[in-house]
Parts: C-alpha cells; sequence; structure tokens
C-alpha cells in the first residue's frame, strides 16, 4: 500500500502545469523560424536559364508558338481577360435574376380551416422557360471559360 501511495504521488511530482504548457508554446511561436523560405524572382530564372544553355533539353511544342510581340504587357491582357469574363458572368447572373424574378405567379387557393373554406392569395414559383434558358446560359458560359483556359475565379462573383 506504501509503494502504490509512492508511486501516484511521484507522478504529481513530474507532472506539468497547464499555464507551463501554454507558455512554453508561446515562447515558441515568438521564436523566428530556423530558416525562412527561399524566394525566386524572374531575374533568378532567366540566369539560371543562360547558365545551363548547354543542358537543357527541348521539348517539341504541337501548337502556335507564343511570341513576345504580340502581347507586349501580358499582365495588361490578363487583366483585360478577367475584367472582360467577370462582366459577362454578372450579365448572366443579372438575366438570370430577372427571370427569377417574373417566374412568380400570384394563385388564390382554397384552404378549409374547422371546416370553412377561406380562400388565400398565395404567391408561387412557376419553372418559366425563360428562367431554364438563363440558367443553361451560366452553364455553358462556365464550360466556354473552362475551354478557354480562363480561370475559374473568374466566373466567381
Amino acid at each position: 500500500m506504501l509503494l502504490g501511495l509512492l508511486l501516484s504521488l511521484g507522478g504529481l511530482a513530474h507532472a506539468q502545469s497547464l499555464g507551463e504548457i501554454a507558455r512554453r508554446e508561446q515562447e515558441k511561436k515568438k521564436q523566428p523560424p530556423a530558416s525562412p523560405a527561399p524566394t525566386y524572382t524572374e531575374d533568378d530564372l532567366t540566369s539560371r536559364q543562360r547558365k545551363s544553355k548547354g543542358s537543357v533539353s527541348v521539348l517539341p511544342v504541337t501548337g502556335p508558338m507564343p511570341t513576345a510581340s504580340a502581347s507586349p504587357t501580358p499582365e495588361s491582357d490578363r487583366t483585360r481577360l478577367e475584367r472582360e469574363w467577370r462582366a459577362r458572368f454578372a450579365q448572366a447572373r443579372a438575366r438570370i435574376a430577372e427571370a427569377d424574378a417574373r417566374a412568380y405567379e400570384e394563385r388564390i387557393e382554397v384552404d378549409f380551416v374547422n371546416g370553412i373554406p377561406v380562400q388565400q392569395k398565395v404567391r408561387v414559383k412557376v419553372d418559366t422557360p425563360e428562367l431554364r434558358e438563363s440558367k443553361k446560359a451560366l452553364d455553358d458560359l462556365e464550360e466556354e471559360l473552362r475551354r478557354s483556359g480562363g480561370l475559374p475565379g473568374w466566373g466567381r462573383e
């Protein structure tokens, strides 16, 4: 019995308090990482290409070669394309919203309350051809964006 008591007290002597553990974790977070991740720029890549010109294997390209003169500022072309795609998606969503607003019709329904017929005006959503076509147009636009190689985020709001 004495041996059991000594063993249980020994475990308490070495136990850490919750506050001590939290303090150690905060100290770990405050310390900067051992080595920051390397960063590479376009200059680094071009200098490496020049250094290793002899060991680079060239793969044949099947398709039109992009030319540097066709697009002097590729970033502006990309932003222009993104703006155009976002505008097209905004128009498609506006058409869906308009068709959805017109898809409701008011009906008069008869309900029985305690055996007495009561007429109620009810607004019911009807699946109209206009709504189906506008949703199909949005789906087609998403497929067109995917096939053109645009980024999926361009189709989001």
